[in-house]
C-alpha cells in the first residue's frame, strides 16, 4: 500500500473537512489511488461520498498508528495530528470504556502549579496520563526523565484530597493514583521507572488486563482529608 498517500490522507484532513478525490490524488496513478481508497474504507478508516473522502478524529489516529507499525517515522506521522487531537481522543477511550475524566487538570502544589494532560477514574483505578506524541527517538535518559516528571505531577496531587473530593471521585483516599504515560507507536520497554507506557492501539488492553495490585508499577497513595494541603 503507498505510504506516500497514506501520509497525504492525513495531512490533508488534519481539519476534519472532506476533501476532493481529485485534490487528493493530484499526480498519482489513479489505479493505485482507487485501490488505497477502496482498501481504507474496507477497513473503516475513510468515509466516501460523491467524490470526496473525510475522516474523522478516531479514523486518523487509526491510521497514524497503521503507519508507525508499518515503519514510518512516529515524530512525521505525529506533525500531522495536532496534540488536542490526539488528547481528544485518549478521552474518548476513557469514556467510552467507563472512566470519568477531567482534561488538563491544573492546580497548585506546594512547589507551584502543576497540570495532568487527562485525569482517568473509576472504581478501580486513578490514572494520571501524560500524552506524548511520540516518545521513541527518546534517549533512555530522556524517558526517565519523562516518566520521573509524571511521578512527580501525581505525587502533587495526592496530596490534594480536597480537590479530588471536589471530582467526586469515590473515597478518594482508598485510591491510589497510577502515572501513566500514552503514546503513539509502541516502545521496547512497556515501562520505565515503573510507569506504564502504553500505544494508543494497545490502550484498551491495558486498561482491561492491568491489576490494580501489581507491584511492579508506580502507584501513589492519596492522602487522606486529615493530611491535606491547605493549598487551593
Amino acid at each position: 500500500m503507498p505510504v506516500d498517500l497514506q501520509m497525504r490522507l492525513l495531512e490533508m484532513t488534519a481539519d476534519n473537512s472532506e476533501v476532493s478525490i481529485t485534490a487528493f490524488g493530484e499526480g498519482a496513478e489513479e489505479r493505485k489511488l482507487r485501490t488505497l481508497l477502496q482498501s481504507l474504507r474496507d477497513d473503516g478508516l475513510v468515509s466516501l461520498s460523491n467524490g470526496a473522502f473525510s475522516m474523522d478524529t478516531a479514523q486518523r489516529m487509526r491510521l497514524a498508528d497503521r503507519l508507525i507499525h508499518q515503519g514510518r517515522d512516529p515524530r512525521k506521522v505525529s506533525s500531522f495530528l495536532g496534540w488536542r487531537e490526539f488528547e481528544d481522543f485518549a478521552e474518548n477511550t476513557f469514556r467510552q470504556n467507563g472512566f470519568r475524566t477531567a482534561k488538563h487538570f491544573t492546580f497548585k502544589s506546594e512547589v507551584g502549579r502543576r497540570e495532568i494532560d487527562i485525569l482517568a477514574w473509576n472504581d478501580t483505578f486513578l490514572l494520571a496520563v501524560d500524552c506524548k506524541h511520540w516518545l521513541r527517538s527518546l534517549s533512555r535518559g530522556r524517558m526517565k526523565e519523562v516518566a520521573r516528571a509524571q511521578i512527580e505531577r501525581s505525587t502533587a496531587l495526592a496530596k490534594r484530597f480536597d480537590l479530588l473530593h471536589r471530582l467526586k471521585i469515590g473515597n478518594p483516599e482508598k485510591h491510589a493514583i497510577l502515572p501513566l504515560i500514552l503514546t503513539l507507536g509502541e516502545l521496547r520497554e512497556p515501562t520505565v521507572d515503573g510507569v506504564p507506557v502504553v500505544s494508543v492501539s494497545k490502550l484498551l488492553s491495558f486498561l482491561y488486563g492491568v491489576s490494580p495490585i501489581d507491584d511492579g508499577l508506580v502507584r501513589i497513595k492519596v492522602r487522606g482529608l486529615g493530611a491535606q494541603s491547605r493549598l487551593t
